[in-house]
């Protein structure tokens, strides 16, 4: 492993921000929350919306207009043709076709404006509250806008879905010819830290190096005039995934901050394991006079990205609750915090491994008084099931002794 120490790199782009993709915990930021044009990053919020909203064998039908409504990066589209949303979806982010993102938001929004309604509605479910969505594709407007800390959540988000992580890392793809297209289409990811056939060269660590990046995993570039170039990196190394944007640069500038943000992150950082799951904690006794120690347990893993020189100084704070039976088998009882420099990192709650009965004053009083009702009822029954066996034996005794005394009186 490279041991070369990185200071927090100096971003060439206007604003940037590096997130750690599990936690979303930033590592570093240049102006991450100042309102920015997102360009073609925009699609990374259409894409996944269309993921989740439809199946990738779905038919799209272009529409009469849809190929006459755009400019910028296209492939062509024609009214009237037919392509499956899977194939849609590579057009959308490796050549970052604008017409596809219309017929795709046509599609399931039923108008563009209705889909772009969605895309207002996910980034604030998602917590992209500096976000605002005019239009699916991203070419200019001046209420379309994001921040490098919103386009970072938003692509946390999406990465967390397999069809769009496997999308965006893909180099190359071919579209079959479809009713209104004889011939083959063929699309390159436009993401050099993907895909680079130039010779196009970025200054890291004192060297000229291409742009493409070992580790990366996606995910999508942009331009217009007015945002600039713009690009939504992520990239995964022993594995540790980060989420990096850069926005608003020039030329190769968003590929050379990439790089040295990710350089930071990998060197700078690791990832360290706070907690397993079902790991034993303590003891802790049940309150209200009850004198028993039940013993709690940790609900879930915990891992959490910090700089390697910190790593040791990470401690614990464990919270218990007032403990009140019964309780259900993985009751929540409390929690434990992990800070460092007095923040806190994480937090795993505390549970029940077992049930946990009344107390034990009521177990032992309650219980010995059930016991003593059951066996007099016991009693009871086998009392009554012998006065009953003894009275028919009596009543048959009877008869016979008078039987036999009208016997001897008629002889």
């Amino acid at each position: 492993m490279n041991s070369k120490a990185y200071a927090e790199p100096n971003l060439l782009c206007k604003t940037a921000v590096l997130i750690d993709a599990e936690t979303g915990t930033i590592l570093a930021e240049k102006n991450a929350d100042q309102k920015m044009y997102p360009a073609s990053l925009t699609k990374i919020m259409t894409a996944i919306l269309a993921i989740e909203m439809g199946e990738l064998s779905d038919v799209i039908k272009v529409d009469d207009n849809t190929p006459y409504e755009i400019e910028g990066s296209h492939i062509a589209l024609e009214p009237g043709e037919i392509m499956t949303l899977n194939d849609m979806l590579y057009a959308l982010m490796l050549p970052s076709a604008n017409d596809v993102a219309l017929a795709i938001a046509k599609h399931y929004g039923d108008s563009e404006e209705e889909f772009v309604k969605l895309m207002n509605a996910k980034a604030k479910e998602l917590g992209a509250y500096n976000t605002h969505f005019v239009n699916p594709h991203g070419l200019h407007n001046d209420n379309h806008y994001t921040t490098a800390a919103d386009l970072a959540l938003i692509t946390r988000y999406a990465m967390k879905n397999e069809t769009f992580r496997k999308i965006v890392r893909t180099e190359k793809y071919e579209v079959q010819p479809t009713n209104k297209k004889n011939e083959t289409r063929y699309f390159t990811n436009l993401n050099k830290l993907i895909y680079n056939s130039s010779y196009n060269q970025i200054l890291v660590d004192g060297e000229y190096i291409s742009p493409k990046y070992e580790y990366a995993t996606g995910v999508k570039t942009g331009y217009t005039p007015e945002a600039g170039n713009t690009l939504v990196a992520s990239a995964e190394k022993n594995g540790t995934e980060l989420i990096a944007v850069a926005m608003n640069g020039a030329s190769l500038d968003m590929y050379q901050d990439a790089h040295n943000l990710f350089n930071f992150g990998f060197n700078e950082y690791e990832s360290a394991k706070l907690a397993n799951k079902d790991t034993f904690v303590q003891n802790i006794k049940v309150q209200n006079g009850d004198s028993r120690e039940i013993s709690i347990i940790t609900e879930s893993d915990l891992s959490a990205l910090v700089k390697k020189s910190e790593a040791g100084k990470i401690e614990s704070k464990v919270t218990i609750d007032e403990i009140k039976p019964p309780l259900d088998k993985n009751a929540i009882v409390g929690k434990i915090e992990y800070m460092l420099n007095g923040k806190v990192i994480g937090t795993v709650n505390l549970i029940t491994p077992t049930q946990v009965k009344s107390t034990v004053s009521e177990e032992s009083g309650g219980g010995l008084f059930l016991r003593v009702i059951k066996l007099m009822v016991f009693i009871a029954l086998i009392t009554a099931a012998a006065l009953f066996i003894f009275k028919i034996y009596n009543d048959f005794r009877i008869k016979i002794n008078r039987k036999k005394r009208r016997k001897r009186y008629n002889s």
